[in-house]
Formats: structure tokens, C-alpha cells, sequence
């Protein structure tokens, strides 16, 4: 493992925020394919996956979902950030409603 202690305060917060973002991809890939996994599992013995969970049927196919990278970092704490996607945080809105431009908040 890495020695981190050479890196500085937002060196590791945006480590972090790389990691969690990592993370929660290999998450998403890693669910998929146990499901994959299963699903032929149970075919090839003569189930439906559904039948053997007692579970109600979900939609086949498409692509697992991928966590965005934040676009956005609030200026007073660096852990805040926000993709840019759904609702704006309140740290952004609080940005905001004080005269701050949006563009002076991206990465």
C-alpha cells in the first residue's frame, strides 16, 4: 500500500473523492455481474432466478449504472461536491444566493 503521509491535505481529499467514486463503480459492475452470474446459474439447472428468490421479476438488460464525477467543489470544504446532476446542494445554493458564480465552483 501507498505511503500517504507524503501528500498534502487536498492531495488526500481529492484521493478520497477518486477512491469513493472507484468504488462505487466497481460496486455497480461488481452487482451486475454476480446477477449475470446467477441468472445463467439458475438457467442452466432449470430455474428462473426469480422463482428460486421468491422475488418479483426485474428488467432485463441496459448498462449498470455509473456514479458521476463532481464537476463542483464547495471552496470551504473541499469533501462537498456535487456532480452538477438532480438538486443542488445547500452549500451551492448558499454559494449562490451570496453573489458567487456557479463556474467558480468547478474542478
Amino acid at each position: 500500500m501507498a505511503d500517504l503521509s507524503q501528500y498534502t491535505l487536498p492531495q488526500l481529499y481529492e484521493l478520497q473523492k477518486e477512491v469513493s467514486t472507484r468504488i462505487a463503480n466497481k460496486q455497480v459492475t461488481e452487482k451486475h455481474a454476480t446477477l449475470v452470474a446467477l441468472r445463467q446459474l439458475a438457467q442452466e439447472r432449470g430455474f428462473d432466478l426469480h422463482e428460486l428468490l421468491g422475488a418479483a421479476p426485474v428488467a432485463k438488460g441496459g448498462k449498470p449504472k455509473v456514479v458521476g464525477t463532481a464537476q463542483y467543489k464547495n471552496p470551504a470544504d473541499a469533501s462537498q461536491t456535487w456532480t452538477g446532476r438532480g438538486r443542488k446542494p445547500q452549500w451551492v445554493l448558499d454559494f449562490l444566493a451570496n453573489g458567487g458564480e456557479l463556474d467558480t465552483l468547478k474542478n
